[in-house]
């Protein structure tokens, strides 16, 4: 465990997928830039869509957590499982790639709860309306459908299926009713260089989606960047080129602000400087969160640790999640955190929830709630200190609610605990590397 001056001082596949897959020679690392879903350079800045209008935070965070849970109890039975929900809200970060020759820009959202890298694909049988152009396979002289006996396919197990002439099909559902389904493909991916002027290229499978039902929202983004551990997501066939070490970081700026920004990169250009603290990597990445405490110095508030450990049979436990806004404890280590940081709130600042809604506050966090107390999250060997703007979110103009909820079982670190900070991913050593990084700069 690190000391206290440690935590200030924070406060600051092996397997080879197929010869088709290729980067440039010199290649140190691929990245892209992650920008604001509200961001002025971004196409969905003034859509004012459904989802994006109404606050859904909450509902998709459990809605997720309940999917998550889902998927790692099925993971320890064999059945079918509904990968996790990915609903929109008005709190996310896009990856901007291009995909094809000639390239088609496509923004997708990370996912590291998921493996599969899926964008709509024309022509389509059935598409949601996107803002950015669709990407269309028949006119990509760099575009080739996989077969089914190929590793990619058979790794998909009952999300993978065989079409008459031999092609991968895949098929993806997810908690909202939406689902997507179509060819599990290779095409050329494009990254934008952080060390050039010129952009990284590799050939990688990924799914190109015929079938994109129930997706509610329009004007949405074009898809999801599956960065799980699993052997079709993009960091395990990136690492496959050979150059390229199996580990990817990222950063996501203040989640409030649209002009924030973020980066994502993988391999050796992660470079991954920060505390190490050990993962266990599973279906997920989970990590030892042995306590919190309100206040740097301050003692650890009481709670069993035992709540958040993971379990013999690999339930329970605690994981990194890109997917879910808030974090999500369970019922007996939540009400704790919360009683906390609502006892600060009415003995400090004179505030006190709102009787139809407790866990939120009627304010705002910047005029409000100057020098509240960090929230720390011990980690083993490290920690992660949350400041305001990370234990609490606006909501609406004049109110804002903790930045984090209740659920049964499986707990998840947020992106909004995880904002202000580059975590690296090392795949190989099964390490997560936490530093600080407030402006997310590169």
């Amino acid at each position: 465990m690190a000391s206290v001056n440690n935590l200030l001082l924070i406060i600051c596949f092996t397997f080879i997928f197929s010869p088709c897959i290729s980067a440039a020679s010199d290649s140190k690392g691929f990245s892209t830039n992650l920008i604001h879903i509200h961001s002025p350079s971004s196409p969905y800045k003034n859509v004012k869509a459904e989802s994006l209008a109404e606050d859904t935070t909450l509902k998709s965070t459990l809605s997720r957590h309940a999917y998550l849970r889902a998927r790692q109890q099925k993971a320890l039975q064999p059945a079918d499982f509904v990968p996790p929900p990915l609903i929109r809200d008005k709190f996310a970060f896009l990856a901007n790639l291009s995909i094809g020759n000639p390239p088609t820009n496509v923004y997708v959202v990370l996912d590291t709860g998921s493996d599969l890298f899926w964008i709509q694909c024309e022509p389509c049988d059935i598409c949601y309306k996107q803002k950015d152009p669709i990407y269309n396979r028949t006119k990509s002289n760099s575009y080739t459908e996989m077969l089914c006996n190929e590793p990619p396919c058979v790794s998909l197990g009952r999300e993978g299926q065989c079409s008459d002439s031999g092609s991968c099909l895949y098929q993806t559902a997810y908690a909202d009713g939406s689902r997507t389904s179509g060819l599990l493909s290779y095409e050329k991916v494009a990254f934008t260089s952080h060390y050039s002027d010129e952009d990284k290229t590799a050939q990688v499978g990924f799914g190109c989606g015929l079938q994109n039902l129930n997706f509610i929202t329009s004007n949405r983004d074009g898809g999801v960047l599956g960065l799980g551990p699993g052997l079709v997501s993009l960091v395990s066939q990136l690492s496959a080129i050979g150059k390229v070490s199996k580990s990817f970081a990222y950063c996501f700026g203040n989640i409030s602000n649209p002009n924030a920004g973020g980066f994502l990169v993988f391999g050796d250009a992660t470079y991954l400087n920060g505390e190490m603290t050990p993962m266990v990597i599973a279906e997920f990445y989970y990590v030892n969160l042995l306590g919190i405490g309100l206040g740097v110095g301050e003692p650890r508030l009481d709670i069993n640790s035992s709540s958040l450990e993971r379990k013999p049979d690999g339930s329970g436990g605690v994981i990194i999640d890109s997917g879910s806004t808030l974090s999500v404890f369970p019922p007996e280590v939540y009400e704790v955190v919360r009683n906390a940081v609502v006892d600060k709130l009415k003995k400090g600042y004179n505030i006190s929830p709102l009787t139809s809604s407790p866990d939120c506050f009627e304010g705002k966090i910047e005029r409000d709630l100057p020098l509240f107390p960090t929230l720390v999250l011990y980690l083993e060997s490290t920690g992660i200190l949350n400041d305001r703007w990370s234990i609490f979110l606006q909501r609406y103009d004049e109110l804002f609610c903790l930045g984090f909820t209740s659920g049964k079982g499986l707990s998840i670190i947020g992106t909004l605990a995880q904002q202000s900070y580059k975590f690296g991913y090392n795949l190989e050593l099964s390490t997560l590397s936490i530093e600080s990084n407030p402006d997310c700069r590169f």
